[in-house]
This record gives structure tokens, sequence and C-alpha cells, in this order.
């Protein structure tokens, strides 16, 4: 019994007996056979219990199997597992171990996808070892016809004929095996093989026969399709066989010797003269894998394996990651300590700069924060294709003019219609007092700026004459501009109707100087005309 621990342990199932063999690095370490009864059982499950964590591979080599090729419609994704399944189920309803083998996509206008759908009719001889597997929890990869094998078999000898019929010994019995342009198509087990060999090949030729009418009823051949019909042997026993059967059947029959291919393999050739199903086998180890026939409840144990495997590797990695994400921080962090300190000196240097330099700036009323919410403004403006910025214009122009009045609020609308309400809150006009002027006509057709402005006298100490006098040079300041439609003063900053009754004395002067002379106006710039629009756009 080997010492050091196999990456993977390879089982052959026969109606009689169980051989499994450890592979270590594709090497085949050590094999062992089990009787098919309860006392090979426990030794087999014995055998398990010291491998539990190695991937088991399972190879059926069974007498009753079936095969059906058809062709089904080109899918993919969920809609062909979902075709697959459908299909296997009308053929093979009610058996546990069955797959599809893709062969090839036909060349026709359709190109349909040709399946090869395979079953074993009768796994009794299984349910005891898969038994076995299950009870002992080992991770069972999937179980697999030998016959998938010989197809790789034959892909490794480059055997290259299009209709071959593959004879091989085995400790089951003979097993020919048809394949079509190299893939497989049919294959069956005859369990009894006459041991003297003066009846080998008679043995061997009628058992061809029988297996070349089969082809024919089931239409994978016709009468007249040349059957090149290949004898596989590790000693070259088949030789005589083969010339005997080209010779007097006129079939084209020849030998193939793999005592070099199991060299190859480092397989020794005694040991595949005793059990020649090491050489299946050992495909399969070496990482030839083939269609998996085994349903997931019985590979949950692999699938579980394999996630907890992936899960460790994920979470080396991330530790791995971690490590160097948190050397490349501290890395980093040195690099940022230094910089903050060149930085500190350069903002100690530019700061003394800035001081020696804002000696000469010029006194200014405004703050530097007022001046800076000024730009940011300016610049946020600028960014819509349609700004007020003509009507600041035309409102800044006319407060240069005349310092005493003070903005406190103007809202800006673009607008084809010229009564729009206003919200204001220090001064409140009703929607139904705004009348159009008569003085303007708006055409539907076009916007305009439109701007309720409301400012106060600033230093007002009670002379309602003189707020209405600047109030009106205020109004003909902006009637001025060019721009200018119309100005039209919604709110004056004392009301002069003659039906408003004059109340007060002198004494509330105090109280008088404290009100603020609050007007309101509404200005409507002149609609620009095309080619003024398409330079503003620019």
């Amino acid at each position: 019994m080997m010492k050091s621990r196999p990456n993977k342990l390879v089982l052959c199932a026969t109606s009689q007996s169980l051989l499994a063999g450890l592979w270590h690095a594709g090497k085949l370490q050590a094999s062992q056979a089990f009787n098919n009864d309860a006392a090979g059982h426990e030794e087999f499950a014995e055998f398990l219990r010291q491998y539990p964590a190695t991937p088991v591979y399972l190879i059926a080599d069974a007498v009753e199997e079936d095969y059906r090729l058809e062709s089904v419609p080109h899918t993919t994704g969920a809609a062909k597992n979902e075709l697959i399944t459908r299909k296997l189920n009308q053929f093979y309803r009610g058996l546990e171990y069955r797959t599809a083998h893709f062969v090839n996509r036909e060349l026709d206008k359709r190109k349909d996808d040709k399946y090869l759908f395979v079953a074993l009719n009768n796994a009794e001889f299984l349910h005891d070892w898969v038994k076995v597997i299950q009870d002992v929890k080992v991770q069972l990869v999937g179980i697999y016809l030998l016959p998938m094998l010989s197809q790789v078999l034959v892909k490794q000898l480059k055997l290259m004929a299009p209709h071959i019929l593959l004879c091989e010994k085995l400790s089951s019995g003979l097993r020919q095996t048809y394949l079509h342009n190299g893939r497989l198509r049919m294959s069956r087990l005859v369990p009894n093989v006459p041991k003297a060999a003066n009846q080998l090949g008679y043995f061997y030729l009628v058992e061809t026969e029988k297996t070349r009418l089969y082809l024919i009823s089931k239409r994978f051949i016709t009468r007249e399709t040349p059957l090149n019909l290949v004898l596989a042997s590790i000693d070259g026993s088949t030789q005589h066989i083969s010339q005997g059967i080209s010779q007097e059947q006129g079939i084209e029959c020849s030998d193939v010797n793999l005592s070099q291919f199991a060299k190859n393999l480092n397989l020794p050739a005694k040991l595949i003269e005793q059990m020649p199903e090491l050489l299946h086998m050992q495909l399969l180890a070496s990482g030839h894998a083939v269609d998996n026939l085994a349903p997931e409840t019985l590979t949950k144990e692999y699938d579980f394996g394999k996630l907890k495997q992936t899960i460790k590797m994920a979470t080396l990695g991330l530790g791995m990651l971690g490590l160097f994400a948190a050397g490349a921080v501290f890395y980093q962090g040195l690099n940022y300590q230094s910089a903050l300190k060149e930085a500190t000196q350069d903002t100690m240097l530019q700061q003394r700069r800035y001081e020696e330099a804002a000696k000469n700036f010029p006194v200014t009323t405004i703050g530097a924060e007022d001046l800076k919410a000024a730009v940011e403004l300016d610049k946020t403006i600028a960014l819509y294709p349609k700004s007020p910025r003509r009507m600041m214009q035309v409102v800044s122009a006319a407060l240069e003019q005349m310092p005493e009045v003070q903005l406190d609020r103007m809202h800006w609308a673009l607008t084809n219609d010229t009564n729009i309400a206003d919200n204001d809150t220090l001064i409140t006009i009703p929607a139904a007092s705004v009348q159009a002027s008569t003085m303007f006509t708006a055409e539907a057709t076009k916007l305009y700026e439109l701007a309720y402005v409301t400012a106060e006298i600033s230093g007002f100490t009670g002379d309602y004459r003189s707020a209405l006098g600047t109030v009106n040079k205020f109004v003909g300041k902006l009637k001025a501009d060019q721009n200018v439609a119309l100005v039209e003063v919604l709110q004056e900053p004392v009301n002069v109707s003659s039906f408003v009754n004059l109340q007060g004395s002198t004494t509330d002067e105090q109280s008088t100087q404290t009100q603020p002379a609050l007007f309101k106006l509404k200005v409507i710039l002149k609609a620009p005309d095309a080619a003024q629009e398409v330079a503003e756009v620019k």
C-alpha cells in the first residue's frame, strides 16, 4: 500500500469485481481488486476510508448499454440544457445513469446538433459500489462508460479509418466498439470469451458479424460499408487472428500492439496483460475527461469539496492581496507624510509671500467671501445657455449711476407671458392687479426676459417726495438703455393716493425713519433678433 497521498483514485467496475488504481502526478502508484460480494464491499470501504479527500472517478464496464444517435435543433444556454433533459427523459425515463454526448454539428441548412444519447439499461452491478462510496462520503467526481475512453484510445493511436470496429479483450470479456470518423456510435460487451487459442479466431469472426448486422439494423452502416476491424492486444496475441480474418474472409483487419503505447504511459506491460482496464483508467487519470453519467445527487460531495477548496484558495488569495495592499498603503503613507512636510513648508512660504503682496492690495469695502460668492455665482450662471446676464447688466448699469438705490431682490424669467406672477415676500402684489401694459405688446412666438426688481432708498429719513423723485430717476435710467422694452412701477415707496388719510405727528419722526422706502419695478427687455441669438449661443 502506498504511503504518499495520491491525487486521483480511478475505479473500474464490472459485474464480477471492481479494480481500484491510485494515481499521483499522472502515474499509477498501486492497484487493488475487490470481488463483488459482501466481503469485497467491506474491504473496499476500508480502502476508501484511507483517502477521504481524494477525488474518485468510476468507470462502468457494463453489458447492457443503450446508444441512440439523434439530431436536435441548435440551441445554447438554458434552452440547450432543457432540450437535452427532455430528450433524455423521452429515451431513458426512470434510468439513473444516462448522458448526452455531443458528436458534431450538421452541415445542412438547419445546422442541427447531433448527439449520442447513452444510458445503462441495467446498473445493478454498480449499486453496491456506489452505496459504499456514499456511505464513506468520498468525493465522487463522476461515472463514465468504458467505451467513451476507447474513443480516446483510438484518437491517441491515430486510427483514421472512417468506419472502425475496435475489438478489445478485457477482464469482463470482448468489447467491440464502433466508431465513425473517430466518434463513438455503439459498443457491445460479450462476456464469455473462449480460453482456447484455436477458438478465438472463429469467436472474433462470429461476434464481428453479429455486431455488423446490428449496425445495419440500426442504420449506422449499410451492407456495402467497408468496416475496418481493429484487434488490440498488449502482447501481439491477436496478430495471427487478424491475418486469418483478412486472408480467409476478405475483411480489412489490422492488429494494434499496445505495448509501446502502455510504455509511453509508464504502465508495465505485464500489469496490463493481467488487468487490461488499467489502460483506460490511465487515460482518465491523465485528464482525458469524458461525459459523466452520474446524477448530481451522487457528485454533491465532490462539488462541495471543490467549493471548499475554491473558498480556501480565494481566502488565501485575498489574504495575500490584503498583505500586499497593506504594504502598499504603508509605503504610500510614508510618501504622503514626506509630501505633507514639503507641502507645509511650501504653504508657509506662500503665506509669507501673500502677506507681503497683500500690503500693496487696494482697499475695498467688499469682503473676500462676498467677492468669492459673486465669482462662483457668475460661473454658475455662465453654465446655462440662457442666463439673466443681460438683465443683470442692464440693472447694474442703472445702479452704478444711482448709488443711493439698493437692490434687495430680482426675480428673472425667460417667458412669452409678460404677466406671470411674482412670489415676492417683501412687497406682495396680487396677480390680478398686474395688468398688461398698453405701451408694450408681447409677441406669442418670442421669449422675453422679464424681471421683478425690489429695491429701497438707502439712507431714507422720511422724505417721501425725494424718494419718489429718486425712483422716477432710476426708472428713467433703466428706460434709457436700448435693451429695455418696458419699465413699469408696481409699488412706489409711498402711497400717494388722495383717498388715504394722513395720520401721525411730529413726535413720530423716530419711528418714521426706521421704515424702509421700498419700491418694486417690472422690467421687460426687448427680444433679440435671430442673428443676435445665434451670436449669443456661439
